[in-house]
């Protein structure tokens, strides 16, 4: 009798306590596990919006800086299917698949193909 009281008990006390840990596992079932990198310096998480890496819709008309360019300037434009850029001009692939002509004085975008 004594051990059937002990039994009846300790499996009390487990159905007693199993809500208690349910619910303290419940609050973190939604939170994903994200790598330190991913966070701001401010301490927030950016969502998946990578700010900072948004790529630039550049369009006729618009200025780009020049410091910008240099590394980006096709040099055989005949391998990338362009016509010759007129003088002063210089084609450049800032993206995969996106090229500006670009007027090399100026900084300003004759020509977009690809955007």
């Amino acid at each position: 009798m004594k051990h059937t009281l002990i039994a009846m008990s300790l499996a009390a006390l487990t159905f007693a306590a199993n809500p208690a840990f349910a619910g303290e596992g419940s609050k973190h079932k939604d939170h994903k596990s994200v790598p330190a990198a991913s966070h701001k310096a401010d301490g927030r998480h950016d969502n998946g919006l990578h700010l900072g890496w948004q790529k630039q819709a550049w369009k006729r008309g618009d200025r780009i800086p020049l410091a910008e360019l240099d590394p980006y300037y096709i040099d055989n434009y005949r391998v990338y299917h362009l016509s010759a850029p007129p003088a002063g001009y210089r084609w450049v692939r800032p993206m995969d698949d996106r090229y500006l002509l670009v007027n090399l004085a100026t900084g300003l975008v004759a020509d977009a193909l690809g955007y």
